[in-house]
């Protein structure tokens, strides 16, 4: 009797030691991802503050400049600006939008404006020897979509239902929401798209790719030519990297879009 007694309590406290070898474990591993936790908040939070600080610092610098022509690089991207914040390495870099087809340009577009966007989707799928929409086609619905007393049938009669944008673009990759696109076509046509304010769309002739040069050679330039930059910042921490994209209205000095993502195509 005694004996079984014995080992009652032994299997007991057993148990018991098992329970607190778990429970200490638990409390161990919670209170790492606990430490982990806060440590990718810390570092997001600290890579936030720095990509912001060096957004100001490009926006100090592009105020002092008068145009493309002033940048110390003479191509529409430019070369990998690194440099290093209380031991967090960043790289910046900025493209120059005049190399790229503003989408808003297409609001209310007259027919030499949609004839030129058209011309330029038909030579990226030609080039590219992708399958895009024609390039007509394509127009006329992106003048749609962004029409607010537009109500196509098309969008809400789609699986799943959506609606057309009804106002402008404010990420070139809203173009994937337009009838007719596909991830193939947008892929291709990406590196010469941009979305910003207003329904200008200057196109630079000396620095943008030759596909852009040649579509749009001859187009006439308006006089007040609007001048948007897209800076991209990337903060290392180890392994990790975070990402902030920002356009800016580079004359005025002005944020007008930030994600706190890596940039388009």
């Amino acid at each position: 009797m005694r004996q079984t007694q014995r080992g009652v309590a032994l299997v007991t406290a057993l148990l018991v030691v098992a329970l607190a070898v778990v429970a200490a474990t638990a409390m161990a591993l919670r209170g790492q991802a606990d430490i982990r936790r806060t440590s990718a908040v810390f570092e997001r939070d600290l890579a936030r503050q720095i990509a912001l600080g060096a957004e100001k610092m490009v926006l100090q610098y592009l105020e002092r400049v008068d145009g493309p022509d002033d940048l110390l690089w003479d191509t529409c991207r430019s070369p990998v600006l690194p440099f290093q914040v209380d031991q967090v390495r960043l790289q910046a870099t900025l493209d120059n939008m005049q190399c790229r087809y503003n989408l808003n340009a297409l609001a209310g577009a007259d027919e030499a404006e949609l004839g030129y966007f058209a011309r330029l989707v038909d030579r990226v799928g030609q080039d590219a020897g992708v399958s895009t929409p024609p390039g007509a086609q394509l127009a006329m619905a992106v003048n749609d979509w962004m029409n607010a007393e537009t109500d196509d049938p098309i969008y809400r009669l789609a699986d799943p239902p959506r609606a057309s944008g009804n106002r402008a673009f404010l990420l070139a990759s809203e173009l994937n929401s337009v009838t007719g696109m596909t991830a193939e076509a947008w892929q291709a046509m990406a590196p010469y798209l941009a979305a910003y304010p207003g329904t200008a769309s200057p196109i630079d002739l000396v620095r943008s790719p030759e596909l852009l040069q040649e579509v749009f050679s001859g187009r006439p330039v308006p006089d007040q030519a609007p001048w948007y930059v897209r800076l991209e910042v990337v903060a290392e921490f180890g392994q990790r990297r975070f990402y902030q994209c920002s356009l800016l209205d580079a004359p005025n000095g002005r944020v007008v879009l930030r994600e706190q993502t890596a940039c388009e195509p």
